[in-house]
């Protein structure tokens, strides 16, 4: 009989929430989270009040800063991709190659 093992994949995001018993802002990555295999998701506790808060995807945060960059026309322009296996032109809706059927 086998255990319940933690998911070996991790998403990488930092995620953000506020506890809603003494307003404290919690940020936190999915390291962090508490696995219990009845609960999909996890939670994670508040480190002033130890109230176990309910862990959800929507509470991803992006903290990478991005530069504006300058809109005309020639940045904007969306290059060709091509297949990586034959060398066919991906369409601009294409998920796999019509060619040899190799994923984008």
């Amino acid at each position: 009989m086998g255990f319940f093992k933690r998911a070996n994949w991790h998403s990488g995001l930092t995620y953000q929430q506020t506890c809603s018993l003494c307003k404290t802002i919690i940020t936190y990555d999915d390291y962090k989270l508490d696995y219990r295999p009845w609960f999909a998701d996890g939670f994670v506790y508040c480190p002033t009040c130890k109230k176990p808060l309910r862990h959800n995807e929507n509470y991803a945060i992006n903290l990478q800063k991005t530069t504006a960059q300058p809109n005309n026309s020639t940045t904007n322009a969306i290059q060709p991709q091509f297949c990586s296996q034959c060398g066919n032109k991906f369409n601009e809706n294409d998920l796999f190659c019509s060619q040899c059927g190799n994923k984008r």
